[in-house]
């Protein structure tokens, strides 16, 4: 029983290691912590429909959930723009505001406490459906996210939010619009009441981005020069919270404002159950977008920094998350792009930096809430569309990926393997292209007695020093695999070199080199390292096996991993 409590609750052992090796110089300061949390936590609420301190609830309670249950270590979970606009869109559609408008200040609150509710239930319902998935062991569903697939969703979600956003930066009334073709009933909604937008609103959106754009530019441009990032959104809090208490815009130009923020956590309650049969039909589509964008921002950074995540323990964590934040009127979170850059950037290496960015949003709930009194809901906004920047620059690379692609048996001998890979590399199986070639290579985490993928536990024979890849079998590859062909080799340029390990590969077809070739893979390998056939590619390695034992300095330069 106690070894399956840890297994389910791996995230203690990362944290342990984290605090042992802690310094406070390597702790990500406020400055990260603060405008990646709190600011963009208020400003996706409004994208849920529901008053901005829910989302600082969501910046709390479910990254603390995630701290201890996770396994992505550079991870960072709270509100996020897709799931908050698919959360809206519930929210809309069961509890719409009256068309008449001008509601007094008791049927408000009424209407932001059925709001809430019902988000609240999308996040409990959209937690259970995760948790069934891991009880049936459904992480493999991972290895089916395409990463452009993935690229797409996010690319589109950001054109969503850019438009859905385009009546609080005008200073426009405008109920929300659902349902097919919701993206152009807005534009043509927008487009029509244009006349009547807010000069005052307009103007501090126009502010707005004009700081917001340039300064994420220049964090991004500079990273490696600034000691520390433009904290942009918060010296735009501070600008225009007090341009706005100064000059009364709220009162003289109705200039919507957050308004008071209670202080403390609300009372744990369960959401309404009635609610779930209503739900249901959004609670299954946003698990699954939860799913697919954590598990995959996870493997990128887990690939990045060489280590492992654990797909079904992934639907533990973010199911928990879910399921018992909703008890705390938490709407839908997940993990979240913008944040986990910005934190790994600030130095954050496990799950520690999560429980920094939680004693920032603590220290608003308690303290810090007054001062956003007077904020403009336009800079809220504002802040939206500039937090989707890295999506929308994802749009440059389609035509890469059109140019690109359109559409064990194992032999060894004394330091040569022969490795043939019989399947075609797709997104689909590009995970198990790589563990299965570092396996093989013993450069896989652990020591040299180490688990086969899906086999036994066996020893590593003698070490490897030429591995030829037969790509006979690979019939077909597409943008993703062909990707991971060139960032494997990437990867392990340096571990190769070190343990003297070189790399060819071998009867590639026409089709399958062609997608390599437009990946890049040319630009990082030697044209002596592609053969014809696996015969040509062995009698070399094994002439080079001879020269190499004749005298090691040869078989340093020779067995090198290339450039």
């Amino acid at each position: 029983m106690r070894h399956d409590l840890a297994s389910l609750m791996p995230a203690p052992k990362s944290l342990g290691r984290a605090f042992k090796s802690w310094r406070l110089d390597k702790a990500p300061s406020p400055r990260h912590t603060f405008p990646s949390t709190s600011i963009p936590g208020m400003a996706f609420a409004l994208l849920a429909s529901v008053p901005p301190v829910f989302g600082l609830y969501t910046s709390f309670f479910p990254v603390l959930i995630y701290s201890l249950l996770g396994t992505g270590r550079h991870l960072s979970t709270g509100t996020f723009a897709i799931l908050s606009l698919m959360t809206g869109s519930a929210v809309e559609r069961l509890v719409p505001e009256p068309l008449a408008g001008n509601l007094s200040g008791t049927e408000k609150e009424q209407l932001d406490a059925q709001r809430v509710g019902v988000a609240a239930a999308v996040a409990f319902g959209s937690g259970a459906l995760m948790l069934g998935m891991f009880v049936l062991q459904l992480g493999v569903l991972s290895t089916f996210l395409s990463e452009p697939v993935v690229k797409a969703l996010t690319s589109g979600v950001a054109l969503h939010v850019l438009v859905s956003q385009l009546p609080s930066l005008l200073g426009l009334s405008l109920p929300r619009q659902i349902g097919c073709f919701s993206l152009f009933k807005t534009l043509a909604a927008v487009l029509t009441a244009l006349p009547r937008s807010s000069p005052a609103e307009l103007t501090i959106s126009a502010l707005s981005l004009a700081l917001l754009v340039p300064v994420k530019e220049l964090n991004v441009r500079f990273r490696d020069r600034l000691p520390t990032p433009i904290p942009g959104e918060v010296v735009m809090v501070l600008l225009a919270s007090v341009l706005c208490f100064t000059s009364s815009l709220d009162t003289r130009y109705h200039v919507q404002i957050v308004g008071l923020l209670p202080g403390g956590f609300p009372q744990p309650l369960l959401p309404n159950l009635a609610e779930l049969p209503r739900i249901l039909a959004d609670s299954l589509p946003i698990a699954l977008v939860t799913f697919a964008v954590s598990a995959s921002l996870a493997s990128i950074y887990a690939d990045k920094y060489s280590y492992t995540i654990d797909s079904n323990q992934e639907l533990l964590a973010h199911g928990a998350s879910n399921l018992i934040s909703s008890l705390f009127s938490c709407f839908p979170n997940s993990a979240t792009l913008a944040t986990t850059s910005l934190l790994v950037d600030a130095g954050g290496k496990t799950q520690l930096a999560g429980l920094f960015s939680c004693i920032v949003v603590l220290s608003v709930l308690l303290w810090l809430g007054p001062f956003f009194y007077y904020l403009p809901k336009a800079v809220l906004a504002c802040i939206n569309i500039s937090s989707m920047r890295q999506m929308f620059f994802q749009m440059q690379e389609l035509p890469q990926l059109w140019h690109i692609s359109r559409v064990d048996f194992l032999l060894q001998v004394p330091g040569l393997c022969i490795l043939s890979y019989p399947t075609p590399l797709y997104f689909g199986t590009r995970g198990q292209f790589r563990r299965n070639l570092e396996w093989h290579l013993g450069l896989g985490e652990g020591e040299k007695e180490t688990s086969k993928p899906d086999g036994p536990t066996v020893a590593v024979a003698e070490p490897v020093r030429v591995v030829v890849l037969d790509f006979s079998g690979v019939t077909f590859a597409d943008a993703a695999g062909a990707r991971e062909v060139v960032q494997v080799r990437e990867r392990l340029a340096s571990r190769c070199r070190d343990a003297r390990i070189h790399l060819l590969l071998a009867q590639c077809n026409a089709s399958v080199l062609g997608t390599l070739t437009r990946a890049g893979l040319l630009d990082r390998v030697t044209p002596d390292q592609l053969f014809v056939s696996v015969q040509d590619a062995a009698a070399y390695a094994l002439g080079s096996l001879v020269r190499g034992s004749s005298t090691r300095s040869e078989s340093r330069e020779a067995l090198g991993c290339g450039k």
